[in-house]
């Protein structure tokens, strides 16, 4: 009798090892009490008897191997690739017919874990379908509880520095809880009022987290009379467009609240747009979400938009100018009411704006047509750090009159107001807190005290950061909006305030004695900086002098 299995064909069990006997498949005679099968736990799956370990008692006269029978080998790969799990007679996964297709099973699951790993490399290495590598991600995640991280991310979080200690005690860790509608209420109370009948309009550049609307509420919060803000997300190329209620809801409140968002509103572009760029494609990216932004202005009822112009890195100063004047030429012919205002920059490498120069020359190629809507906004850093002293009523006239008789002071549309961190054209962009800065106090009052600066927006890109006192690590920080506040009336008091007068001095002395060690850090480190450029430059000739004497055996 051949031996099958109930369909008629035959099973991977069904086929006896090479060079063993093959007995037919009626029962041999022998004791049964040898042939039964030992006793199986109820709780575990019931197991029947295999072939292999029938025919392991039937051929007791075979002789005895040294190495495993094929047959014991396809038993073992048949364990190790399906799980312990119980399995009713017709859930039995699909027993193979030949060795080739066994073979060709192994291949694909190896084939399959292989492709496994190389996705989760990928996914380290390059991050996942939003940008963002596994250690971002984590970072992102760190709200999750020592109890819901891996092992992996454990030792990524303590990495990272976000775990102090990973199996410490949940109860010393501070738990994160979400804010009530009262507590978010109480958060959007005024911090201060606004000042009316000013002719200085001072504010920040604040959030418009969760719609372009709340950036109205948190200007009315500090008490600014202006504000910038971003209209998209500045560090993507895409964004959604405007929705139709956000845009009704920014101009109500605008309305409701007495702001002119015409005049002092100046939202800042996106930090990826270079209109200097030589990249055809990258030069059309930035196209592209420049006028989108100009867009966006004119539906909210915006004028003033203001942009870096740009860099160059494989050209000429004078083509990358030439490159902005023809982008702005063109994005002025698509809109009707929005005016580009060129931001100055500090000087640093090939970017263009840091002299007075480079924004004459921009908007020198801009058609006569056009010339109407083109501005400037003057970032007291950036000026400083490219050279332009403000410190003193005498040397903050020259600037002006240099930037009138160069620009243009009717092309003057708005100014930012920051301190520096760094000294005079240092090429650095750092900003300061008011009065804390190698600027000092003196260069605001110069500012809030000059004729020619009022009925423009005067924003504020101080430093506003201050760590979180939930993170017991103190390297997490939030905003406190409170500085924006205090700086906002600081300039406001120094309109007709006598620089001579004991209260002025007072108050730039203390302003100036808190910014003080910063300050000092900031000189020690340029020291040290230009020391090792002078001794660098001073190794150079004497490598290139042995290198000669080595030439000629010296």
């Amino acid at each position: 009798m051949p031996l099958t299995t109930p369909n008629g064909s035959f099973g991977t069990e069904d086929v006896p090892p090479k060079g063993e006997l093959v007995t037919p498949q009626t029962t041999p005679r022998r004791s049964k009490r040898k042939l039964e099968s030992p006793a199986v736990d109820s709780s575990t799956k019931p197991t029947k008897l295999s072939k292999t370990e029938v025919n392991g008692q039937i051929k007791a006269v075979a002789p005895s191997r040294s190495t495993p029978s094929k047959s014991s080998a396809r038993q073992r790969v048949k364990a190790e690739s399906s799980p312990n799990d119980a399995r009713s007679p017709s859930e039995t996964p699909k027993k193979h017919t030949s060795v080739r297709e066994r073979a060709k099973a192994i291949v694909d699951k190896l084939e399959t874990e292989v492709e496994k790993v190389e996705s989760k490399f990928k996914s380290i290495v390059d991050g996942d379908k939003h940008g963002k590598t596994v250690r971002e991600r984590r970072k992102r995640s760190s709200k999750r509880t020592d109890a819901d991280l891996e092992d992996s991310d454990i030792e990524n979080y303590a990495d990272d520095g976000v775990l102090e200690h990973v199996n410490g005690d949940q109860e010393s860790r501070p738990k994160r809880k979400r804010k009530t509608k009262e507590e978010k209420e109480a958060e959007m109370q005024p911090l201060a009022s606004r000042t009316p009948g000013l002719s200085k309009f001072v504010g920040a550049h604040v959030s418009m987290a969760g719609g372009l609307e709340n950036s109205v509420k948190n200007s009315i919060r500090i008490g600014g009379n202006a504000f910038a803000l971003f209209l998209r997300s500045q560090k993507k190329w895409d964004n959604p467009p405007l929705k139709d209620e956000n845009r009704d809801a920014f101009r109500a409140l605008a309305k409701e609240n007495g702001y002119d968002q015409s005049k002092y509103t100046l939202p800042h572009g996106s930090y990826l747009v270079n209109l200097a760029v030589e990249d055809a494609e990258r030069a059309k990216q930035s196209y592209d979400v420049f006028v989108d932004d100009l867009h966006r202005c004119e539906a909210l009822g915006i004028k003033l938009y203001n942009f870096h112009p740009g860099h160059y890195s494989q050209s000429t100063l004078s083509e990358g100018i030439r490159r902005i004047a023809q982008q702005l030429n063109k994005a002025l012919s698509e809109t009707k009411t929005a005016i580009p205002v060129l931001e100055n920059a500090a000087g640093s490498g090939t970017v263009i704006g840091s002299k007075f120069s480079d924004l004459r020359d921009i908007i020198n190629g801009i058609s006569p047509e056009h010339k109407h809507r083109i501005g400037v906004c003057i970032d007291t850093c950036h000026a400083f750090a490219a050279g332009y002293d403000l410190r003193t009523p005498d040397a903050f006239k020259i600037v002006l009159d240099e930037f009138d008789k160069t620009v243009g002071i009717e092309y003057l549309k708005a100014l930012h107001l920051n301190d520096s961190k760094a000294p005079l054209d240092s090429k650095k962009d750092l900003h300061q807190n008011i009065g804390l800065g190698f600027l000092g106090l003196r260069t605001f009052h110069n500012v809030m005290n000059d004729a020619r600066l009022e009925n423009m927006p005067l924003v504020l890109e101080t430093p506003c950061d201050v760590p979180d006192p939930s993170d017991p690590t103190g390297k997490k920080m939030k905003s406190d909006p409170m500085i924006w506040t205090r700086e906002i009336k600081l300039l406001e008091s120094l309109i007709g305030m006598d620089p001579d007068s004991e209260e002025f001095k007072q108050l730039e002395a203390e302003l100036s004695e808190k910014g003080k060690e910063e300050r000092e850090k900031m000189l020690e480190t340029l020291a040290k900086t230009e020391a090792k450029k002078a001794d660098k430059a001073k190794k150079a000739p004497e490598k290139g002098q042995k290198s000669i004497m080595s030439m000629f055996g010296g």
